[in-house]
């Protein structure tokens, strides 16, 4: 298990990235940049964290997590599927923190880092699909269409609610039929 402990100041730092992340300064993130925000000079944040990247991988760790915290929410709730309160809180997470979104998942995918956070998610998936491979379809099939609709791909006149539903009424339906009666 990978658990990193960090200092108040380097939470700061974590806090200040995301901040700047979320007002859509991601990539004009500099260490100066933290530095001034944070009233320091920007060497002293080498005492916190390696490079720039440490940084932001730590940001993308904390929203992994909490994006952890949103898929246990919706399995732990009652009515409808486990997979469509999943999926939806899913993309509820996602659009909530879209510029997060849209910028972490730009990067390396902190698989070290994150670890335990992701088997985590990896658990969450599965306990909805009841199937692993199930699991990972659920997975891609929201993650590319939060994709599209973050990055307004899709078409003008369609809309990302109705065609979210209709794949998901398809991954339901199969989750349903790998249900013992």
């Amino acid at each position: 298990m990978h658990v990193v402990t960090r200092t108040p100041r380097a939470e700061q730092i974590v806090a200040c990235a995301r901040t700047l992340i979320e007002q859509g300064e991601g990539d004009r993130l500099t260490m100066r940049r933290l530095g001034d925000e944070l009233g320091i000079q920007a060497p002293s944040l080498y005492k916190h964290f390696a490079d720039k990247q440490a940084i932001t991988t730590a940001v993308h760790v904390d929203y992994l997590r909490g994006q952890v915290d949103a898929l246990s929410g919706a399995l732990a709730a009652s009515g409808g599927h486990p997979l469509e309160r999943v999926t939806y809180a899913f993309r509820d997470y996602a659009i909530a923190n879209a510029e997060l979104y849209r910028f972490l998942f730009g990067l390396p995918y902190p698989r070290t880092e994150a670890g335990e956070v992701l088997k985590r998610l990896r658990a969450s998936w599965l306990r909805a699909a009841g199937d692993s491979d199930l699991a990972i379809a659920a997975y891609a099939f929201a993650r590319g269409m939060v994709d599209m609709e973050l990055h307004s791909l899709y078409p003008v006149r369609a809309a990302p609610a109705d065609a979210y539903a209709a794949g998901l009424a398809a991954l339901v339906a199969r989750a349903d039929s790998l249900t013992p009666s």
